[in-house]
């Protein structure tokens, strides 16, 4: 492992945030202004999600050492963002935490990394959550350069690793109240336990309990999750078409339930790749059943329109909020369940795949039948 990389690590790595307004053209209601030394004019400014390929929100150009930026509306009453800015081969990254208000960037840009949002406690919290690692920096560099061998350097460089997550999880729990650490709790739950997540939230104020992540780790608490060798948990949500299907439904056959959203493009490429594939082979032997969580129904029928999603497509469009994604601890996309005829949930697969695991796990289910017959 590189050195260089202990210096990107998180808890549980970079929450993926996906953005797809477009450039504002009217006066916005936010203001993001930014007041930074050394900033050369005319460098490109922009505002824009975090994932790869998102489209700017607002752009411009900087003059003496200012520029300003707005947006009208943030996912999600927060979530994480990027200031970019770039000049001819230069292009450096700001990752911010925005809520529906007007911000302050301030620094120096020949100091980078101390360019900050001003006086903000949730931005203050992503700052000190993501420089955490850095002071293990110098130990690292030299377990690297030392003349252990490599499977010394990795074992210590585990102890390390796992010292950084604890200490970033337990800064995220001591800030219960602080906007950034409850979207970070949320967006990562299922790596902590229930425990730690009911004594986080226990410490919420009521403010914090009413807004939206307050809510969802409420809902989140109190529902029943899946467990592999268990018994299905069964939900009703509708078809493309408005007619409401449960998952029992469709107990005569093995149930392949996969959980994407409109903007996974493994989740695409797993359903035309893939789904499709064992859609035509098993049809006598399995269902597959896309659960979408998008939010509008639009999207998401444009969605199943372009591809090739020929079987049963549910969704309550709710988003990361559904209950029903609670249900099954659905933290990443895609994420795919196999069902047996008896209702046990057999196996569970997370991301996408070129070799077929979940043919071979079909394959072992459908021969498991024959024999029994």
């Amino acid at each position: 492992m590189k050195k260089n990389s202990i210096r990107i690590i998180t808890i549980l790595g970079l929450c993926f945030i996906i953005s797809c307004s477009k450039k504002i053209e009217q006066k916005s209601n936010f203001i993001i202004s930014g007041n930074i030394k050394n900033l050369p004019d005319n460098t490109y400014v922009y505002l824009s999600g975090t994932a790869k390929g998102s489209e700017a929100i607002d752009s411009t150009y900087t003059s003496n050492n200012a520029f300003k930026l707005n947006f009208d509306h943030i996912e999600n009453q927060g979530g994480l963002y990027n200031i970019t800015f770039k000049r001819e081969k230069e292009k450096f990254f700001l990752n911010v935490f925005l809520q529906e208000k007007s911000y302050q960037i301030k620094g120096d840009y020949s100091q980078k990394g101390k360019i900050t949002v001003s006086n903000d406690e949730a931005n203050n919290l992503l700052r000190e959550y993501r420089n955490l690692p850095n002071k293990f920096n110098n130990k690292i560099d030299l377990l690297f350069s030392s003349k252990k061998s490599n499977l010394e350097k990795n074992n210590i460089f585990e102890k390390y690793f796992d010292t950084i997550k604890r200490q970033q999880k337990e800064l995220l729990l001591a800030y219960p109240n602080n906007f950034f650490s409850m979207f970070e709790i949320f967006r990562f739950k299922t790596k902590l336990s229930k425990e730690e997540i009911k004594s986080y939230y226990q410490k919420l104020n009521n403010e914090s309990k009413n807004n939206r992540y307050g809510k969802l780790l409420e809902n989140y608490i109190s529902n029943n999750t899946i467990k592999i060798g268990n018994p299905f948990i069964d939900f009703t949500a509708k078809d493309n078409f408005g007619k409401k299907m449960s998952l029992s439904d469709f107990n005569d056959k093995i149930i392949i339930l996969d959980f994407w959203a409109y903007w996974c493009k493994w989740c695409h490429v797993q359903n035309e790749k893939e789904f499709s594939y064992l859609n035509e082979k098993y049809k006598d032997d399995i269902v597959i059943i896309s659960y979408s969580l998008d939010e509008k129904i639009a999207v998401w029928e444009k969605s199943i329109s372009k591809s090739s999603y020929k079987w049963v497509n549910l969704s309550n469009l709710k988003g990361i909020s559904d209950p029903v994604a609670y249900s099954y601890q659905v933290n990443e996309l895609p994420h795919t369940f196999i069902i047996d005829k008896q209702g046990i949930v057999q196996k569970e697969f997370i991301g996408y795949k070129k070799d077929s695991l979940i043919e071979k796990e079909i394959i072992k289910l459908i021969n498991k039948i024959d024999n029994n017959e």
